[in-house]
């Protein structure tokens, strides 16, 4: 088994073995409560603060404050810095060895000249000013 194929299913163990770890802990916390306030009350405590936990989760995930073109500007300086410090042979061997996430990339960046031109333009004449 090559170590892409191992880390790829520790990483699936890893996620059963974390959801079997909430889960139980959740059933733990809900008979511990269940002796001072009742099963229902329990119950319905329990799952109060891991619907909480999940709206907060998700709130920090999908970050709704910042803007979609904070986001876009952020994704595209951080790919030019990326780009700007790898040389071209690298690069080659990069696409050569994960084609998909080559395909993302340039997809991504197909998306961010059509949707911003003007954007994109200020990334190109950044990226060969810091070239020179």
């Amino acid at each position: 088994m090559d170590a892409t194929k191992l880390r790829l299913f520790a990483a699936i163990v890893g996620v059963l073995f974390g959801l079997g770890g909430t889960l139980a802990l959740f059933v733990a916390s809900t008979l511990a409560l269940a002796e001072l306030i009742g099963m229902i009350a329990a119950t319905f405590v329990v799952a109060a603060v891991a619907l909480t936990l999940a709206a907060i989760c998700l709130y920090l995930f999908f970050q709704p404050f910042r803007s979609v073109e904070a986001e876009v500007d952020e994704m595209e300086e951080a790919t030019a810095e990326a780009l700007a410090d790898l040389p071209f042979d690298t690069v080659r061997n990069l696409i050569q060895q994960r084609p998909i996430t080559a395909t993302a990339i340039a997809l991504a960046l197909g998306y961010s000249l059509i949707r911003n031109p003007q954007a994109a333009q200020r990334q190109v004449e950044r990226f060969f000013f810091s070239m020179l």
